[in-house]
């Protein structure tokens, strides 16, 4: 006869109970913050941002000119920050542990959200970072960039490495390694550079084809912002994608 009293049985959690948003963010930003490789990227990164503003900055130049120049090839580089995104999929699905994660979050689509939450918060201090790193080199050389010129260029690059990021997120997500989500982000924007000189289009059709290019132009000290609608488009579509095979799928 069992000795489990009335008491016990309803101080016990509902079978179905699950961790809800709260405990998946909380799981997945110690997790983002704390995962090596992610460090690593980041660490590569500043190593490559030094490298191209010490290269790109010319004594005739001002602070301002050269800031923008080097930041105008951050996206070269780019795919070292978005892999962050790909990893917090890559990883999981690499170790397996995916399994768990989805067994015990309720409903499955706060792990998405969660990700890329945390992700987007990694990469937009990331890059932050970067930009502060590419600052601090050009002070160091006299030619410190002006406050005005800093904050709008610093915005868009902040906006196009956090898209860049959750795209990677949504790759990962939706095929489920780390490896093809990663070479699509290095490949992707030079497919669109080869359309730009190949396509005889409309200004409006060139920019909704070419997403990543058309954010690109974000980091300038005139942006045009509404260019960077089609990659918050692309991001939001790869996104919803993923979440709905998330729910749907087995791990």
């Amino acid at each position: 006869m069992s000795t489990e009293t009335i008491a016990d049985r309803a101080s016990l959690p509902p079978a179905d109970r699950a961790p809800g948003f709260s405990r998946a963010l909380a799981h997945e930003w110690v997790a983002t913050r704390t995962m090596r490789s992610n460090w690593l990227l980041i660490a590569a990164a500043v190593v490559l941002q030094v490298l191209v503003t010490v290269l790109g900055h010319d004594s005739r130049d001002t602070g301002d000119i050269t800031f923008e120049k080097v930041a105008g090839v951050m996206w070269l580089f780019v795919p070292i920050i978005a892999a962050i995104g790909v990893n917090s999929f890559g990883t999981e699905y690499r170790y397996r542990t995916i399994t768990t994660t989805l067994l015990t979050v309720r409903p499955r689509a706060h792990v998405l959200l969660a990700k890329a939450i945390a992700v987007g918060a990694v990469a937009l201090g990331a890059q932050a970072m970067l930009l502060a790193v590419s600052w601090l080199v050009l002070a160091l050389s006299g030619a410190a960039p002006t406050a005005p010129t800093t904050l709008v260029i610093g915005v868009g690059a902040l906006v196009y490495a956090v898209l860049s990021a959750l795209i990677g997120l949504a790759l990962a997500g939706l095929v489920r390694a780390a490896v093809l989500p990663i070479a699509l982000l290095v490949v992707w924007p030079q497919v669109e550079m080869f359309l730009i000189n190949r396509l005889e289009l409309p200004e409006w059709a060139l920019v909704v084809l070419e997403p990543f290019y058309s954010a690109r132009r974000l980091i300038t000290t005139d942006p045009q912002w509404h260019l960077g609608l089609p990659m918050l488009v692309l991001a939001a579509i790869l996104l919803g994608a993923a979440a709905v095979l998330l729910t749907r799928r087995d791990a």
